[in-house]
């Protein structure tokens, strides 16, 4: 069974604890996606947000009156994400289906065309290079023509080398994650053992550990295959709530256009 299958399936229980941390910031994130959807004339569009979790940035995007789509492989999350948007009176414009991203475009042919495709949070990389381009070319079989892709918050080689310490901690409320984690730089994959431990007054308890492994791209990596997958990029930020350009450091965070052949040399940069 793949990490990915362990994480988020076998062990789904443990990260929507994580996932449900993340909905502090969603309503701000979901403002950031407005202003860049506004910016390149997107007022309203159909969207499919690709491993949408348990959902919070289609629910808020959803009460901005967008159509969303969202689709992960987890079925516990997809189940939360119904829900959720039960509870904030959305479900009209959202629809949450399971849906393994490595069969994207014959899960999703027959909801397609889409305006706007969504991919937050590091959610690529997890089953190599080949997996993520053919992600890319099905998202752009089921995008319009003009239609924009928004890769964002999402670790780049630059962003991960430039502090990397092999031993850290992250804390989501009673829920700590060590982390043992090795770069290696021939294959650009960064292995990183999770340890999860619950807080219980002053005492750790031990609940699982999942090994995962993540193959991290430079944003010219990404914008090299997201162009063969016939995808332009069209903008770099620092920050999707900045929206400053893309500095040496930065994370993913980019703008690409559905494009044909014939116009792929059309590029501008905000």
């Amino acid at each position: 069974m793949s990490w990915p299958e362990v994480m988020f399936k076998e062990k789904a229980h443990i990260f929507l604890r994580i996932m449900n941390k993340r909905w502090s910031v969603a309503p701000l994130e979901a403002a950031a996606i407005e202003k860049i959807l506004l910016r390149f004339d997107f007022p309203r569009a159909r969207i499919l947000d690709l491993m949408c979790g348990n959902g919070r940035l289609a629910v808020y995007l959803a009460e901005k009156g967008y159509e969303v789509v969202g689709v992960d492989f987890s079925e516990l999350f997809i189940e939360d994400a119904k829900k959720r948007a039960r509870l904030m009176g959305v479900s009209d414009k959202t629809e949450f289906l399971v849906v393994d991203i490595r069969n994207l475009y014959e899960s999703l042919k027959d909801y397609a065309p889409f305006d706007v495709v969504l991919n937050f949070w590091t959610s690529i990389g997890y089953y190599g290079e080949e997996v993520d381009f053919k992600m890319f070319k099905d998202a752009r079989k089921l995008t319009n023509e003009g239609g924009i892709f928004i890769i964002a918050d999402t670790i780049s080689k630059e962003s991960l080398l430039m502090n990397f310490n092999p031993s850290t901690y992250s804390e989501f409320d009673d829920l700590i994650i060590l982390h043992n984690a090795h770069f290696d730089p021939v294959e650009s994959i960064i292995d990183d053992l999770w340890r999860f431990y619950e807080k219980r007054g002053p005492n750790l308890f031990f609940l699982d550990s999942i090994r995962v492994r993540v193959r991290v791209y430079s944003l010219s990596e990404i914008k090299s295959l997201l162009e063969k997958a016939g995808w332009k990029v069209i903008a770099a930020y620092d920050s999707i709530f900045t929206l400053e350009p893309a500095k040496k450091f930065s994370e993913i965070n980019i703008v690409a256009k559905a494009v044909t052949e014939s116009i792929k040399d059309e590029v501008y940069f905000f």
